[in-house]
């Protein structure tokens, strides 16, 4: 054998060796890869179960919510008068309720089920961002309804908002909340989260980029910005319904003292001796003259016009109670989640601190803000009769 042969063995004897620890690296590298998706799945799955509770309080949420919203798209788009001065919010309040029920429903319950494997960078931010467009876009509307009642409760003989003002109030609404809330999509994202517990493996939730000081004191400027605004909204809504109470308050006790004087006025006469006497009166029907008949008839049209008056405004004051109502609903859902985003911005460790009990009754709570999107077809059915009619001969057929 010369050396030509021998140095041509020894050269692939190399190569096949190489192949071999390559092959065999490979096969490490594939089992460790294996290893690692498998722990993420089974701490994905031991979170999610953890988040269970609150996945079914979200799921009843988003239930109760669709199939409420929907009635009332129905019933007030197409089964009552579009006319109607005192409903024309409600639809548009009800698609942007329903969106916004969608909307957050979705991102919760994808925080909820894919805790430490959420579904993509682009994802995580449109929906935070829809989250925060989609509810504060309800705020402002609830804003423009009460200034509305109160130009009709308050000011009736001043400049109302027409039909072309109340539709530009809802775009307006949904343009201030898209230019509001534009800095969420640079302050969220993915971020990188270890358990070190399973062998350091890495997971990717959806929540606050870190970032350097400066971009931490941009965040909370933004936060108290955007706080600032809803408790401006809150204050102008409240202000307005106070006036709009006392000035329906007004209203009532006037409407009942004219009715206490129609009720007890009597024709008296007096004689020589001046005592007052109730005369008696002797109608002979068939010598009734025609100014009898024109007198009792303009008599009866008379109170026609004022019974159709009085429910006219009883109707226009149950209408203000309502909306008011949904306001104070809506502060009272948002009033927690406002506290815990405080609490959690000043303190990113809150949530780890917590044991299992305060956990999810916390959690529920800073969800609570989704109580808004689903209240008000209870609300419109405690109110309005003719909302109720309308749903009992949809269901009850």
């Amino acid at each position: 054998m010369n050396l030509a042969n021998v140095h041509c063995i020894s050269n692939s004897s190399y190569t096949t060796k190489s192949r071999n620890m390559n092959t065999s690296t490979n096969y490490d590298d594939a089992f460790e890869d294996i290893k690692r998706r498998a722990f993420l799945l089974y701490w994905n799955e031991l979170t999610s179960e953890y988040f269970l509770p609150n996945t079914i309080v979200l799921a009843i949420y988003l239930s109760i919510g669709l199939v409420g919203n929907i009635a009332v798209i129905l019933v007030y788009q197409f089964g009552l008068d579009k006319k109607t001065d005192g409903r024309y919010f409600i639809v548009p309040l009800a698609w942007i309720d329903t969106t916004a029920l969608i909307v957050t429903a979705a991102f919760n319950l994808t925080r909820n089920m894919k805790p430490v494997i959420f579904p993509g960078h682009g994802a995580c931010k449109l929906l935070i961002y829809l989250s925060y467009v989609t509810t504060c876009t309800s705020l402002f509307l609830l804003n423009a309804i009460a200034v509305q009642r109160y130009l009709k409760i308050c000011k009736p003989f001043g400049s109302q908002m027409n039909i072309v003002w109340k539709r530009f109030s809802v775009l307006i609404c949904t343009i201030v909340s898209v230019l509001l809330y534009i800095p969420v999509l640079f302050y969220y994202g993915i971020v990188e989260t270890i358990n070190h517990s399973l062998g350091n493996i890495s997971g990717h939730q959806c929540n606050k980029l870190p970032g350097s000081p400066s971009q931490l004191s941009g965040l909370k400027i933004f936060q108290g910005f955007g706080f600032f605004v809803t408790i401006s909204n809150v204050v102008t809504i409240t202000v307005l319904y106070i006036c709009i109470t006392i000035a329906i308050v007004k209203q009532l006790k006037r409407m009942k003292f004219i009715k206490v004087r129609r009720d007890n006025v009597i024709v008296t006469t007096s004689d020589a001796t001046g005592q007052t006497y109730a005369p008696k009166i002797q109608v002979n029907l068939q010598s009734a003259t025609s100014d009898t008949e024109i007198s009792m008839e303009t008599s009866t049209r008379m109170n026609e016009t004022h019974t159709t008056k009085t429910a006219t405004k009883k109707s226009t004051f149950r209408i203000s109670f309502m909306f008011m109502t949904i306001s104070i609903v809506a502060f009272l859902a948002y009033l927690p989640s406002w506290t815990f985003i405080v609490i959690e911005t000043n303190n990113p460790a809150f949530w780890k601190s917590l044991p299992p009990s305060a956990f999810h009754i916390c959690l529920t709570l800073r969800r609570m803000y989704m109580i808004n999107h689903f209240c008000n077809p209870f609300i419109y059915g405690a109110f309005d009769k003719t909302f109720r009619g309308k749903i009992k001969n949809m269901f009850c057929k």
